[in-house]
């Protein structure tokens, strides 16, 4: 069932930490949700839309943005109660909520099923704890890995949010979280490369994020393990907005408007690459997938002149059909190395 998420954006004040990348004024733009009104009113509007173009999905109401379990249970309590009428009415489904894994226990978890949380989202970043320490972050590994097991056990689907580029992480250190992630087996991930924004701690230390070019290899075989674990991304880098398209709002690193394009580019780049040297002269692809067999601004065709690339509307998306066998791209092993 396709899920439509409502986001209701909430101001970071709620946050007790200052991380050094965070500026989510900036990332989030102009959606920020000033009072309980403002959340009444945008269900309300979103819900008309949803209704009539998507009438069978999962609708999920999703609180982003602040920590939103750090504030008094009362508090907490508040904004679920926002939520409780259409749920009772059965025209929301769930609620959907991002928050940090040190502020996650029992007592809140018991209030979330009581008002039927459906999803939970934790900011993990990284299981490094070096790494957590130089950006600032606040919690450790431990700590992480504690809120997704609870998270788990009281039947939440589970999501992390990952980054990449961050100081002292180096590709491998992404590729060792991604690993990490795959042993808790959460239901989502979402990951997006580092880039420093204007008014940030990195920003005045004069941190320089990598490029896509430097990242993209460990990001797109970070997304291929995860999705080969049954492990959904979710989403990929920030979300564009008019704020963050502001010039001398991102500084550096991998801000890409296209980047699920780009990685999955390179994922299905080195599948061909696989099928080539195993002496396959032609593939057949899903339509849905052509783009990415063919690479970002054509960044593969030095591979296609080497195959004989057919489409076929029949065959399902991240499939292709191989001397009569359909072979599942995220099923096969096309990197060396598959084990952190």
């Amino acid at each position: 069932m396709k899920i439509k998420i409502i986001p209701v954006f909430l101001p970071e004040n709620q946050c007790p930490f200052n991380c050094k990348f965070c500026n989510v004024k900036l990332a989030n733009g102009d959606v920020l949700i000033k009072n309980h009104h403002d959340i009444v009113e945008l269900i309300e509007k979103s819900l008309k839309t949803i209704k009539k173009r998507y009438p069978d999905s999962f609708k999920e109401v999703a609180f982003f943005g602040g920590t939103f379990t750090f504030g008094s249970l009362k508090e907490i309590e508040d904004y679920l109660k926002i939520v409780k009428p259409y749920i009772d009415k059965r025209e929301i489904d769930g609620i959907r909520v991002s928050t940090r894994p040190d502020f996650f226990n029992k007592e809140i978890a018991e209030m979330f099923v009581n008002y039927n949380v459906t999803t939970v989202e934790f900011g993990v970043q990284s299981f490094d704890n070096n790494v957590l320490k130089q950006v600032r972050r606040g919690h450790n590994e431990k700590a992480a890995k504690n809120a997704v097991k609870l998270s788990k056990q009281y039947g939440f689907k589970t999501s992390l949010h990952h980054m990449i580029g961050l100081p002292f992480q180096t590709n491998d250190i992404f590729l060792k979280d991604i690993g990490e992630t795959i042993k808790l087996k959460p239901h989502y991930a979402r990951i997006h490369p580092l880039v420093v924004l204007r008014d940030t701690e990195l920003a005045k230390e004069g941190f320089k994020a990598p490029d896509c070019k430097d990242i993209l290899p460990a990001l797109a075989k970070g997304v291929y393990l995860l999705k080969k674990n049954g492990i959904e991304v979710i989403k990929l880098g920030l979300q564009p907005t008019d704020s963050l398209n502001e010039r001398e709002s991102v500084l550096s690193g991998c801000y890409h408007q296209s980047l699920k394009h780009l990685v999955f580019s390179e994922i299905y780049r080195q599948f061909l690459q696989k099928q080539i040297e195993k002496g396959v002269k032609e593939i057949t692809v899903s339509e849905s997938d052509k783009s990415f067999f063919y690479g970002y601004r054509g960044s593969n065709r030095d591979l296609i002149e080497k195959i004989t690339l057919k489409s076929d509307n029949k065959i399902e998306r991240e499939s292709v059909l191989v001397k009569g066998e359909v072979l599942r791209i995220f099923k096969e092993k096309i990197y060396d190395k598959e084990v952190y």
